[in-house]
């Protein structure tokens, strides 16, 4: 019932199974810009993964890859190609999630890191009573965002690339696969060999960012988090900053699930903490 539900979801959004992304970027744009396309990709994908692993200075670590998020999503045509080949059935598991744990969603909804706003479309009209705000730094995600929501016809979700929106606290912050590329991390090639840290300074990493997520929630509201992590001290450290930050988990919350990351497989954790 729960996949039938998140299937017709997506297939209505337009997220199809791709096997093979360059493939798909010259059947739909043509063999020469395609093929443009595909050269570019290319180039992002390395210019990140040389930013991750020797670093970019002052850079943050969250706008490493910043280039390759807005040319994934410069219209809504590209960001749904590239969430069908490198999301569909990542997306098809946390929404047969949320629906399982729906009794903690309700009120005033933020998806922080919302993306191409997918997720949060589907809170939206999974819970029409509630107003959902997709929080989003690129505003060419946030431009297709809102250009699905208005596809999709709902009223009740708008999309901000506001960090924070004002002073308002949220009842149910939904934040997905946003902690690691805000805890504060060096480059690959100057951590330490092997590059295992202990729990506690994984817990001191996440500590900042955990406060932000924190002073979003109301007093006894929910965060719902979905992180890519294994579970092994980096996951323990960020529940530690998460629980310093006052959040409690909920017991019986917690679930594990691997899927396709392009051609890897990724682990991701699922857990509902609650602000006391």
């Amino acid at each position: 019932m729960l996949d039938a539900e998140t299937k017709e979801y997506l297939a209505r959004v337009g997220i199809r199974k791709i096997t093979e992304l360059d493939t798909a970027l010259i059947e739909t744009f043509g063999q020469n810009e395609g093929e443009r396309h595909i050269e570019r990709l290319t180039e992002l994908f390395d210019l990140s993964e040389e930013r991750l692993v020797h670093g970019t200075g002052n850079t943050p670590y969250l706008h490493r890859q910043q280039e390759l998020v807005d040319y994934l999503n410069q219209s809504q045509q590209m960001s749904l190609l590239a969430s069908s080949f490198y999301d569909r059935v990542f997306f098809r598991r946390v929404m047969d999630y949320l629906l399982r744990y729906a009794s903690f969603l309700a009120g005033d909804i933020y998806d922080i890191g919302c993306g191409n706003g997918i997720l949060t479309c589907f809170l939206a009209l999974r819970y029409p009573d509630s107003v959902v705000t997709g929080l989003e730094l690129s505003l060419n995600a946030v431009a297709v965002a809102k250009e699905l929501a208005d596809r999709l016809q709902i009223n009740n979700v708008h999309f901000t690339n506001q960090r924070v929106p004002g002073q308002k606290q949220c009842d149910t912050l939904f934040s997905c696969r946003t902690m690691h590329e805000n805890a504060a991390w060096k480059a690959l090639c100057e951590e330490p060999k092997p590059a295992v840290l202990p729990m506690e300074e994984h817990a001191k990493r996440h500590g900042a960012y955990a406060k932000e997520l924190a002073a979003l929630v109301k007093d006894r509201g929910y965060l719902v988090s979905v992180e890519r992590y294994e579970e092994d001290s980096t996951y323990a450290g960020l529940i530690c900053a998460l629980e310093r930050a006052g959040l409690s988990q909920v017991r019986g919350t917690h679930m594990q699930f691997s899927c396709k990351d392009g051609d890897k497989t990724a682990v991701f954790q699922a857990m509902i903490f609650q602000k006391t």
